[in-house]
């Protein structure tokens, strides 16, 4: 037997014809809450509100209920952990490893590039003093040279070139310090490229190996309708678990896949909108065509 049903919500892009609505009387499926595993870190209230939040996604769009949380009924929404689960927790434990060796890659980077700031710095820094202790050294020399051919140089002069020779010393030591510093920063440059570049081809790698294991496009097999009741299986975040259960709740009207992606029932978790999830034109259409004349 079948009762129609008025709306005033507006439908399918449209106000509802609501002698158009044909909804049978087994419904609202009566549902409660069975099994929440606490592995999954969710509540049994909160779990209890996104099951609720995913039934209503397909009441709003008709205005009726087609859905009805009832404690005592034998239709139980469960969350149970398996090997799917481990999995994804596998998942987030390993890309938390890359994200520490991500940052540690960045702070290695940091570092390089303050060192070859101060490389740079130093290298001119260098390059003056050279041009600058070169010069003297020249002028010294010229000094000396001249007065040798002169036969020597009187008293005062000779005081002076020693004294001047003094300071050409002091320069050079400073020189050399300059030096020392700077292939200090060149040694250290090099040494941190070194470590970034191992880290990276480690990164790299494990990044590859993350991908290979982890990263794919799903089917919908971390949750399954079998008639009696829902079963959600795997879920990686909230926005995850609320289409998932959409798409269960899409089974127990009796709607099978869809071939759009971005469809809740489509075959595979990909591309739908996960943040807002809400029901595409093929998802509509199954609505159409089982509830409407």
């Amino acid at each position: 037997m079948f009762i129609v049903v008025a709306t005033t919500g507006l439908q399918f892009g449209c106000q509802p014809d609501s002698s158009r609505l044909s909804v049978p009387s087994s419904y609202p499926i009566k549902y409660s809450v069975g099994e929440v595993d606490p592995r999954f870190g969710i509540s049994r209230e909160r779990f209890l509100t996104l099951v609720r939040e995913s039934e209503e996604k397909w009441e709003e769009p008709l205005g009726v209920s087609l859905f009805e949380y009832d404690p005592t009924s034998d239709f139980l929404v469960n969350l149970t952990f398996d090997h799917r689960q481990q999995r994804t927790l596998d998942a987030r434990q390993a890309k938390a490893a890359l994200d520490d060796r991500e940052t540690s890659i960045q702070s290695l980077m940091s570092e390089y590039n303050r060192v070859g700031e101060e490389h740079l710095r130093l290298k001119r820094r260098y390059e003056t003093e050279l041009s600058a202790f070169t010069q003297r050294l020249d002028r010294h020399n010229a000094s000396v040279a001249n007065w040798n051919r002169k036969g020597g140089a009187p008293p005062e002069e000779f005081e002076k070139l020693q004294e001047e020779e003094k300071r050409v010393a002091e320069a050079k030591l400073l020189l050399d310090g300059t030096l020392a510093s700077l292939n200090d920063a060149v040694n250290l440059q090099n040494t941190l490229a070194q470590r970034v570049n191992a880290l990276a081809d480690e990164f790299n790698l494990d990044v590859n190996l993350y991908n290979g294991r982890f990263v794919e496009s799903r089917e919908f097999e971390q949750g399954q309708y079998d008639g009696k009741g829902i079963t959600v299986f795997q879920f990686t975040e909230e926005s995850d678990l609320r289409v998932a259960l959409m798409h269960e709740f899409g089974h127990a009207l009796g709607f099978g896949h869809v071939e759009t992606p971005e469809a809740i029932m489509h075959r595979r978790l990909e591309k739908q909108e996960m943040q807002n999830p809400v029901l595409t034109e093929d998802d509509l259409d199954l609505l159409k065509s089982k509830f409407t004349n």
